[in-house]
């Protein structure tokens, strides 16, 4: 008895010195007797954590066990130009406060600042990218949190750039609070159950750009100044919310945001501003028993507000404000909507120009909202007219339609609920918004400023 008592003695004691010798910290500074952080994760063993005094630290280093690194005063690692700046090969790692620069150029290597590498649940957070070509990479790690972060990147003509942040086969990823500039994409291959919210997006390629990525959330976030604001493609169950498309003005795309054989979406809240198109839908839904939910948005100061092939249905849009675009609605080869539906349960979108009115005071028109402008269903047969949308043949025409309704076309699109008062919601509002009201106003002064003068001219 006394000898098993002796034994569970010792077996306690022993555990409580290893529990006690788990988890200590190494410290690196340039002047330390650590100075590398290479040198820290060899010495280091797997729970412990390091800590990375300022200063600067020129060297890549693989971490390939589960650390906790992090950094006081932002240290900088420079990887000098070469590969990958941090390569994170472990599941669990911790990786914070850093200042990364200096991958390398290789666009096939796919040279990158923070590279996440089968190494699930790792956390990046507040760390500070600069003159690399990926920003971050997660790769085969799922449930992982890229958060706070802030990537620059290298000075590159935005064919030649890498991605900002870049998912691939690493689903249940939270993506929170980033901002990438001068870099090429944020994009997800093979990403399901992701959220992306709260980031910032600007002067790239597509703010936002992915594939095959099903059950994502997105919200809060802001693509602005990018060729596209975001391209989805071949997913399921996307829903967006209170996000930001704004100047996305690529010459040959320029959408705010693009679908492309989506079903189950549910886009709510958003406002698609001063965008060359402001949403645009390619076979969406894909499945035949699917329907896209389109409520309460802001679609204002686009060429185009929303454009559709003809042969797209199951499509609803409900309390949407549809302020002042060029063309309100694109049917992209001609024809109209059958198949959508521009109301639902008595209720409509709001039309800048509608031309009805409110009899009863309930808040909608009395007559329907019909899309059947003759010069728009031209322009959308043959797009290279759009040249004259300003000029006087596309009045002239609308004219010639009014004067005889026989060559007036068939309506793109009847609302028959439409609503009178517009619904910019309250955070566009309250000067919170990257993109507030303001733009609104200016660009309304632009529009009212013509009618204006021309109305003093006809007085005289």
């Amino acid at each position: 008895m006394k000898t098993c008592l002796i034994a569970m003695f010792i077996l306690v004691v022993t555990s409580a010195e290893g529990s006690l010798a788990y988890g200590k910290t190494l410290t690196v500074s340039p002047d330390g007797p650590l100075k590398s952080v290479s040198g820290a994760i060899a010495s280091a063993e797997a729970g412990d954590t390091i800590r990375v005094l300022g200063g600067e630290y020129r060297e890549n280093i693989v971490i390939d066990k589960a650390l906790t690194i992090i950094g006081e005063n932002y240290p900088l690692i420079d990887g000098g130009g070469k590969g990958v700046v941090v390569w994170i090969m472990a599941p669990g790692t911790v990786f914070r406060g850093m200042r990364v620069e200096g991958s390398g150029m290789s666009l096939n290597l796919e040279d990158t600042g923070i590279l996440v590498d089968t190494a699930r649940g790792s956390v990046i957070e507040d760390n500070r990218l600069g003159d690399v070509l990926f920003g971050i990479y997660v790769k085969n790690s799922p449930d992982c949190v890229i958060s706070g972060n802030a990537v620059e990147g290298k000075d590159l003509p935005l064919a030649e750039r890498g991605d900002g942040i870049k998912l691939w086969y690493s689903s249940g990823t939270k993506i929170i609070k980033n901002r990438l500039h001068n870099t090429r994409d944020l994009v997800m291959w093979w990403s399901g159950d992701t959220v992306i919210k709260g980031n910032r997006v600007e002067k790239g390629r597509y703010g936002l750009h992915y594939m095959y990525s099903n059950n994502n959330v997105f919200e809060d976030n802001i693509f602005i100044d990018n060729y596209v604001g975001g391209f989805l493609m071949y997913s399921d169950g996307i829903t967006f919310r209170n996000n930001i498309f704004a100047r996305n003005q690529g010459p040959a795309t320029g959408y705010g945001i693009g679908f492309k054989d989506l079903d189950h979406v549910i886009a709510e809240g958003n406002l698609f501003i001063d965008n060359r198109i402001g949403m645009y839908m390619d076979n969406s839904p894909h499945l035949i028993d699917a329907w896209n939910r389109i409520d309460d948005n802001v679609i204002a100061y686009n060429d185009i507000g929303v454009s559709m092939m003809p042969s797209i249905e199951r499509n609803i849009f409900v309390s949407n404000t549809f302020l002042e675009n060029h063309e309100q609605v694109e049917v992209r080869g001609g024809g109209h909507l059958a198949g959508n539906l521009w109301f639902k349960d008595g209720r409509g979108n709001y039309w800048s120009d509608y031309v009805g009115y409110d009899e009863d005071g309930d808040g909608m028109g009395e007559i329907p909202y019909k899309s059947e402008k003759l010069f728009e269903s031209i322009i959308d047969e043959i797009p290279e007219l759009r040249l004259f949308i300003y000029s006087p043949v596309s009045k002239a025409i609308e004219l010639a339609a009014e004067a005889f309704p026989v060559i007036k076309p068939e309506p793109k699109l009847i609302d028959e609920h439409p609503l009178i008062g517009s619904r910019v919601p309250d955070r566009y509002l309250s000067g919170k918004s990257e993109v507030s009201l303001k733009l609104l106003i200016v660009s309304f002064g632009m529009v009212l400023a013509p009618l204006i003068f021309y109305g003093c001219i006809l007085k005289r």
